[in-house]
Formats: C-alpha cells, sequence, structure tokens
C-alpha cells in the first residue's frame, strides 16, 4: 500500500467500491440495452428455458432439498403465469354462446 492509502479513512474504500458497484451496474445495463445485448439476453434466456428442466430432473439435484423446493417452486410459478395469461387473455374474436 502507497502512503497516500493509508492515510485515507476507512470509509473511502467502502464508498470507492460502492461506486465502481454502481457504475458495474451502469455498464451493464447499457449493454444488455444494445442490440447484442439483446442477442446475449435471448440466447441466456433459450439456455435457461432448455437447461432448467434437464437440471431439474439430475438425481444429484432431485434428492437435496433445495432441489426439491426449487421443484416445488418451479410448478407454483407455472400455474400462477398460466392463470394470468388466461386472466388476461383478449380473445380476437369473442364467441358467442347464444342468449344467457
Amino acid at each position: 500500500m502507497s502512503a497516500g492509502t493509508q492515510d485515507r479513512p476507512n470509509g473511502s474504500l467502502a464508498d470507492r467500491l460502492l461506486e465502481s458497484a454502481a457504475d458495474v451496474a451502469a455498464t451493464g445495463r447499457s449493454f444488455l440495452a444494445s442490440e447484442r445485448g439483446k442477442n446475449v439476453r435471448r440466447g441466456v434466456a433459450a439456455a435457461l428455458i432448455i437447461g432448467a428442466p434437464i437440471l431439474s430432473e439430475l438425481p444429484v439435484f432431485r434428492k437435496t432439498v433445495m432441489g426439491r423446493l426449487l421443484r416445488t417452486a418451479a410448478v407454483g410459478t407455472l400455474l400462477i403465469k398460466g392463470a394470468e395469461w388466461l386472466r388476461d387473455w383478449e380473445p380476437a374474436r369473442p364467441i358467442d354462446l347464444g342468449p344467457s
């Protein structure tokens, strides 16, 4: 450590770390908003969509408490998303079911 860094109070290191983390987060958001970032997001999403069911079927994952909890949470999430889709669905052409 140089003499200059030893004279600084302890809070300045934490402040610099927080500033650096904020800069990294802002740069990451900017990248993810770009066209190249859009391609990266799509690739990561596709890998997760394909990989998650495969991973959840591995015996090592299924035998752990955390694995079972995640599988239960995933089923609950799918049910909730399906219910939200059904609630928000607007058919292109309403179906006439006759007199009410």
